[in-house]
């Protein structure tokens, strides 16, 4: 049975953002209550942008392991870096 490099890449994109996201300390999961939290963590949305970015670059025809994985530790970093500069938490009413 062969798994295509495609579905390996996805695979990649999104172990490597995790893994990336755990040394950097973001938590595993939200805050409680998820629905109304602001905190970014490794599950969301660290790890569906991983998906997102990769299959945006899947789409422009930029496909195989190293683009997988380079994605996977650009979307970690740009998840705890620059993320919450970019999209700032609600003020509180």
């Amino acid at each position: 049975m062969i798994i295509h490099v495609n579905v390996l890449s996805y695979l990649l994109a999104l172990g490597l953002a995790v893994i990336l996201g755990l040394v950097l300390r973001l938590p595993l999961l939200p805050e409680r209550p998820m629905r109304y939290s602001w905190t970014i963590s490794v599950i969301f949305p660290t790890a569906i942008l991983a998906l997102g970015f990769y299959a945006m670059l899947d789409q422009l025809g930029y496909q195989g392991l190293i683009v997988g994985a380079s994605v996977g530790v650009i979307t970690a970093l740009f998840c705890k870096f620059l993320l919450e500069k970019l999209v700032p938490r609600p003020e509180d009413s």
